[in-house]
This record gives structure tokens, sequence and C-alpha cells, in this order.
């Protein structure tokens, strides 16, 4: 009696491990999973299929079925990925979207599914983060404008205009003072979102086309610094988020978040606006202007007293 007690429990275990192994590699069909209970009695299939999956579910997997499969949406024995980590899988995912059909696009595919499914919650949302952006920081990437990018970046995270000489559209030489807003990817090319300052226009501009980028001097006064806020925004508004003129991105945290800076803005107005942004924004500096957005706060929650 304690030897078939032992080989139940065996086969249990066995059951469980292959049904996680299809989840893994995402090869959880409902008709392969199935197969895994053959030896069951017919009636109570299904019985026995939710008894293995809440199984799962008590060990914190989250799972769910769609379109005759089963999926899980998060690994509890997920490995630790970096930001660079996730970075460098959301670039092989890029390339692989644009090779041509074949064993290697389907090899690498099949790659990065396996990886992805190793990702814990807090990679799972970075990564997220990223494929709805598409706008990360991959400039360690793009190995040939490295410099040129990185001192792109400088001016960016900076307030001073710049003096950028380049070639536009057909290769025609273009010169122009403008404000360096962010730098910005795609699939292959790396962009300086530039403010044209003569032409009250955002444009972006192929870095491997910029011929000389270069600081103007300029002496920043306290009104100057006293005009510059600095906001955190995170969730849906950090994805959606388009910059206004008179902003810039100073950096993207790990979770996402953005922390932009506003420049010259009318604080009434900033403050007005931020409002509207709701708990997805947080102001950061300086404390004045933390203080009146409190109190701004406080009087509104005081009409539903």
């Amino acid at each position: 009696m304690q030897k078939k007690f032992k080989e139940k429990y065996n086969q249990g275990c066995i059951k469980v491990f292959s049904l996680l192994k299809l989840l893994y590699e995402d090869k959880a069909d409902y008709d392969t999973v199935m197969k895994i209970f053959t030896e069951d009695d017919e009636d109570k299939q299904h019985v026995i299929l939710n008894k293995y999956l809440n199984t799962l579910k008590v060990f914190g997997a989250k799972l769910k079925k769609t379109n005759k499969r089963f999926i899980m949406s998060n690994n509890p024995f997920g490995l630790k990925f970096g930001l660079d980590d996730i970075k460098s899988i959301y670039i092989l995912n890029n390339f692989a979207n644009i090779l041509p059909n074949g064993k290697t696009k389907n090899n690498l595919e099949n790659f990065l599914r396996y990886i992805e499914a190793s990702f814990d919650d807090k990679a799972s949302e970075i990564y997220a983060s990223l494929t709805s952006t598409g706008n990360a920081d991959f400039s360690f990437y793009y190995s040939k404008a490295r410099d040129q990018i990185e001192k792109c970046e400088k001016f960016c995270h900076e307030d001073h205009k710049v003096h950028i000489k380049y070639l536009a559209d057909g290769n025609k030489y273009s010169e122009d003072i403008c404000n360096a807003k962010q730098v910005i990817y795609d699939n292959k090319n790396a962009y300086l979102q530039a403010y044209i300052i003569k032409e009250n226009k955002l444009t972006n501009i192929l870095i491997s086309n910029i011929i000389s980028i270069e600081q103007i001097p300029s002496q920043k006064n306290p009104v100057e610094i006293s005009t510059s806020v600095t906001y955190r925004i995170k969730g849906r508004l950090a994805r959606a988020y388009n910059l206004k003129e008179n902003e810039y991105l100073q950096d993207i945290l790990s979770d996402g978040s953005k922390i932009i800076v506003s420049k010259n803005e009318p604080a009434e107005i900033l403050l007005k606006r931020l409002m509207r942004y709701s708990s997805e924004c947080t102001i950061i500096s300086p404390q004045n202007l933390k203080n009146k957005m409190i109190e701004m706060i406080n009087n509104t929650l005081k009409n539903y007293d």
C-alpha cells in the first residue's frame, strides 16, 4: 500500500514538471496539455487538469487560457535580469523582427521566447515599458556613432543652445541654432530630437548625418535657475508622454519612469498642467513649487469635505 502511495505521488510530480516545461517553452496548447492526462479517466480529465493548474498557482504561477492555449504570464522561478540585460534582449527582438523568414529567424525567436519566459515580475514590467515606448537608451549598441551619441546626450541633459551642422533630407546641407531635447532610437538608427529656434519646431536629426555640434556658451542667471522645475512621471503617462518645447528628458529609471526638466514655463500654467496628471506625476524640485502643489491639492480636497 505504501509503495502504491509513493508511485502515485511520483507520477503526479512528473505531470507537474511536464506541464511546467510546456508552459516555459510556450508550447502549452490544449491538446498537448491534455495528453499528459491520457492515463486518467476521461470523465475526470478536466477535474484533474484543474487540480494540477491550481498546484502551479499555489507556487505563484499566473496562468490564463486563450485561443486553446495555456499561457504563464509570469515566472515564479525567474532569473535575475539587469536593465542592460533587458535592453540587449529588446535589441535582439527588434533584430529578429527584420530578419527574413527562415531557420535563423525561427531559432532566434524561439530562443527569445525561452529567455522572456524566465523574466521575473520586475523584469517583465521593465521589458513591457521598453516595448511600449520604443524609446529606450540603446546607445551602447550603436558603436559607430557612440561618441556622437554621448555628446548629444550630454547637450540634452544641459539647457544650453547648440550650433549644429548636418545633412538633412536628400543630403542637403543645413546649419541651425537649436535646443537639444533627447536622443531617440528606432531599429536601425539613432536620432537627435532638436528644437529649431528660427523655425519654431521640433525635428529629428539622424545622428550619423551630423557633421558637427557645438555648445553655444551662455551664462545662466538666478532668474533662469529659479524657473527650472524637475518632475517625475510614471506608468501609462510616461509611456505616452511627448516632451513640450520647453522641456528635456533628464533620465529614464529602471521602472520606466521618466525624469523631466521644464524650463521657463510660467509656474501657474505648469502646476495646472501637472495637476491633470494626477498620481502619475510628482514634482521633485524646487521645494517651493512642491509646497504650492500640495496646497492646490489640499484646496481641491476641501471641496469634498
